[in-house]
C-alpha cells in the first residue's frame, strides 16, 4: 500500500461524533514519525506517540520528550514543561550531552514564554555553562541570545541588544542543522524588541532578514513549516509598519498576509496590531477570541499571556467606543492580576519550603545555625525596607497632597478672579513655581517684565478655566493666537513663568491635572479612558506625562488618593 493510501486511511478513521481516534498504522508507530507530522498533522502525531505509548513500543523518556516536542510546536508550554522535565529528571539520560542541550534548550523557550522569570534565569545560565564546556556554539547562541532578550524586558537596552547581536553572529558561524529556522526566530524578536523601541528602520532591516531566512532553501524545513514562517514575517511586518505609521506598506503586507495558509491562534496574534490600528475590528476581535480560547483550553486562565489577553481586548473595545465592555475586560484585567499575584507569592513560599526540607537532611547542625542567621538577617532587611519604604509614602503623599492643595487653590483662583492679574491667580501661581524651585537658588534672578507676565497669566486663565488643553492638536501657534504675540516674545514668556520646558509639556501638564480629577470622580474609568477624556490618545505618554507630575503612576494616584479620602 502506498504512502498516499495510508496517509488517506489515517485522516479518514476520523469519528464525527469525536469519541474515536485516529487509527494508526503499524508502519506509523514509532516516535521519530511523529516529529513528520508535528506541523504537518498535529492530530496523527499525537494519535501515533498514544499508541507507541500504550503498546510500550519505546522507553518512557523516549515518549515524553516527543510529546514535548509535540506540545512545544504546538505552544502548549505548559504541557511542553511537564514532559520535558520528566525527561531530564532520567537518571539514565545525564551524560548524553546533546540531550541535555536540547531539554535545556527547550525548557529555556517554555519558561521565557509563560514569564517564568526565575527558572527562565536558571536554564539560561545552566545552558550555556554546559554549551562552553562542550564547545557547542550553537546551543551558546541561543543561551546569550536570551539573555539578551532579558536584558532588554528589564531596561538595560544597550546591553540586551549586544547580547542579541552576539547571540546572532555566533549562530551564523555554526553548522547547526536548523540555524536558518533559529535566525529567523532571532530576526523576529529583534524586530519586536525595535519596534517597541521606536526604531523602525532597525526593525524595517530585520524584517527582510526575516524573510530571507523563511526563504532559505533548507532541506528540513517541510512546505507547511515554511508557510508558517512566511506567515510570522508577513503579520509581524504589518504591525510593524502600522505602529510606524506607514498604513500603506502595512496593508500591502497585511495582504500578503491573507494570501498565507492559516496560522494558529498564537502565532495570529502577531497580526492583532495591525488590526486594532487599521481599524479592522472585527477580525482583531476573531483573533483575540481565538487566542483566549486557546488559553482556556491549556488551562493557562491565570498568566501573563491571558493578562496581556484581557487587556488587548479591553483597549481594543475602547477603540470601538464600546466602554461598558471594556470596563467589564478591565475587571477581568484586575482579577487574573491579583490572581497572578497570590500564584506567583505561594510558588516563592513553596520554593522556600523546599529549600528548607533539603537544608533538613543536612548532616551537620552548623548548617542550621547559618540558615537560621541568615534568614534572621534577611528579616531584619526587610523589616528595614519596609520601614523605610512606609516612610518614603508617607512624605510622598503630604508632598502630593500639598501640590493637588495648590493646584486646586490655583484653579479656583483662576475660574473665580475678576482680574488675571488679582492678588489670588499671583499667589497660586508663586505656589506652584515654589514647589518645584530646586534647592540651590542663584544670586541673580531676572526681573519679570510685567506686561509679559499679565499676558502669560491672562493665557493660562483661558487655557485653564476653558479647558482649551482638551483640544486635539493644541499647539504653540493656538497659544501665541489667544495673547497675540510673536514666538520668540511667546518662548521667552513660557520660559520665565512656566515650569514646562515647551509648549506639549504645558499642555500636557494641564491634560493630567485635569485627568487626576478624573480618575478620582470616575472610578470606573479604565486608564485608557481617562487618557483618551483628557485630550491625550497615547496611553504611554499619559502615564509618563503624569508620573513626571505626581511621582507616581495614574493607578498608583487613584488607590493612595482613594485611601485618603476614605480616612
Amino acid at each position: 500500500m502506498s504512502l498516499r493510501r495510508i496517509l488517506f486511511a489515517c485522516f479518514f478513521l476520523v469519528s464525527l461524533d469525536g469519541d474515536a481516534q485516529i487509527v494508526v498504522p503499524d508502519s506509523l508507530l514509532n516516535t521519530s514519525k511523529s516529529y513528520v507530522y508535528n506541523i504537518t498533522s498535529p492530530d496523527t502525531a499525537q494519535a501515533i506517540i498514544t499508541a507507541v505509548r500504550k503498546r510500550q513500543l519505546e522507553p518512557a523518556w523516549r515518549i515524553d520528550y516527543a510529546e514535548g516536542e509535540l506540545n512545544y510546536n504546538m505552544r502548549r508550554y505548559r504541557k511542553a514543561v511537564s514532559f520535558f522535565g520528566r525527561v531530564k529528571a532520567e537518571s539514565s539520560l545525564r551524560d548524553s550531552t546533546l540531550l541535555q542541550l536540547l531539554i535545556n534548550k527547550r525548557l529555556m523557550d517554555c519558561y521565557d514564554a509563560l514569564n517564568l522569570h526565575d527558572d527562565l534565569v536558571r536554564s539560561i545560565f545552566g545552558l550555556r555553562k554546559m554549551a562552553r564546556e562542550h564547545g557547542n556554539k550553537a546551543f551558546e547562541s541561543m543561551a546569550v541570545f536570551m539573555s539578551g532578550k532579558q536584558h532588554h524586558y528589564h531596561g538595560q537596552i544597550d546591553q540586551g541588544y549586544s547580547f542579541c547581536l552576539e547571540g546572532l553572529e555566533i549562530m551564523k558561524e555554526t553548522d547547526y542543522a536548523y540555524k536558518h529556522i533559529v535566525l529567523r526566530n532571532y530576526y523576529a524578536e529583534l524586530l519586536k524588541m525595535y519596534v517597541r523601541d521606536g526604531r523602525f528602520e532597525e526593525a524595517v532591516h530585520m524584517s527582510q532578514h526575516q524573510e530571507a531566512e523563511a526563504l532559505y532553501p533548507s532541506s528540513v524545513v517541510v512546505r507547511k513549516a515554511r508557510e508558517r514562517g512566511l506567515r510570522r514575517v508577513y503579520a509581524l511586518r504589518a504591525s510593524m509598519y502600522a505602529q510606524a505609521g506607514r498604513m500603506a506598506e502595512a496593508d500591502k503586507a497585511y495582504a500578503d498576509w491573507k494570501k498565507t495558509a492559516c496560522g494558529n491562534a498564537v502565532d495570529d496574534m502577531d497580526i492583532f496590531d495591525y488590526l486594532q490600528l487599521g481599524h479592522h475590528y472585527d477580525e482583531a476581535l476573531d483573533i483575540i477570541d481565538r487566542y483566549r480560547k486557546f488559553l482556556y483550553e491549556q488551562g493557562d486562565t491565570t498568566s501573563f499571556r491571558m493578562l496581556d489577553a484581557l487587556n488587548r481586548e479591553a483597549l481594543l473595545h475602547v477603540d470601538m467606543g464600546n466602554y461598558e465592555q471594556a470596563s467589564g475586560y478591565g475587571r477581568q484585567v484586575t482579577k487574573v492580576a491579583h490572581q497572578l499575584h497570590i500564584d506567583m507569592s505561594g510558588e516563592q513560599m513553596q520554593t522556600t519550603y523546599n529549600l528548607l526540607m533539603e537544608q533538613s537532611a543536612s548532616k551537620y547542625k552548623t548548617k542550621w545555625l547559618i540558615l537560621l542567621l541568615v534568614v534572621l538577617l534577611m528579616g531584619c532587611l526587610v523589616a528595614l525596607a519596609v520601614l523605610y519604604y512606609i516612610r518614603k509614602e508617607r512624605r510622598r503623599n503630604r508632598e502630593m497632597t500639598r501640590m493637588i492643595n495648590v493646584i486646586d487653590a490655583y484653579r479656583r483662583a483662576v475660574i473665580n478672579a475678576e482680574s488675571p492679574t488679582s492678588p489670588e491667580v499671583v499667589a497660586a501661581i508663586e505656589q506652584l513655581r515654589a514647589i518645584k524651585l530646586p534647592d540651590a537658588v542663584t544670586s541673580e534672578v531676572e526681573e519679570p517684565d510685567d506686561e509679559d507676565r499679565r499676558l502669560f497669566v491672562e493665557m493660562d486663565t483661558q487655557v485653564t478655566r476653558d479647558r482649551i488643553f482638551l483640544k486635539p492638536g493644541i499647539g504653540r501657534e493656538d497659544l501665541m493666537r489667544l495673547i497675540g504675540v510673536d514666538k520668540n516674545r511667546f518662548g521667552k514668556m513660557m520660559s520665565k513663568y512656566s515650569d514646562a520646558s515647551n509648549t506639549s509639556v504645558y499642555i500636557n501638564t494641564k491634560r493630567v491635572e485635569y485627568a487626576a480629577k478624573l480618575l478620582l470622580e470616575h472610578p470606573e474609568y479604565t486608564i485608557a479612558t481617562v487618557a483618551s477624556e483628557c485630550g491625550m490618545s497615547n496611553t504611554v505618554t499619559f502615564n509618563r506625562t503624569f508620573k513626571d507630575t505626581y511621582n507616581m503612576t495614574p493607578s498608583e494616584y487613584r488607590e493612595k488618593m482613594s485611601s485618603i479620602s476614605a480616612i
